[in-house]
């Protein structure tokens, strides 16, 4: 038996996210916008971001099976996640895919 819990770490700026995006957009995402994650409650360091999901599988932040986590704490998720049919087939999928 394993746990599944899905992980939102918000925006996260400064990672390779917009590598192929343009030159811009690039310089945006890897200069200016990782300032600015202080600014907004949407934005995170890689750091936190890194520190959030440490402390997922850790078990510092409690998270049932099946949960989901928003950046540092266990919130709802979507409602379309909440449907037996859907979550059959991504656990399908997600055995298919990761079969020895």
């Amino acid at each position: 038996m394993c746990d599944a819990v899905a992980y939102n770490p918000g925006f996260v700026p400064g990672t390779s996210l917009a590598r192929n995006a343009e030159s811009v957009s690039r310089f945006a995402m890897r200069r200016i916008l990782p300032v600015m994650t202080t600014l907004t409650p949407f934005a995170n360091s890689r750091n936190a971001a890194g520190r959030y999901l440490a402390d997922v599988v850790l078990g510092t932040t409690r998270a049932p099976t099946g949960s989901y986590v928003d950046r540092s704490s266990v919130d709802r998720s979507s409602e379309e996640s909440y449907d037996p049919r859907r979550e059959d087939e991504l656990w399908d999928a997600a055995e298919r895919f990761t079969a020895a």
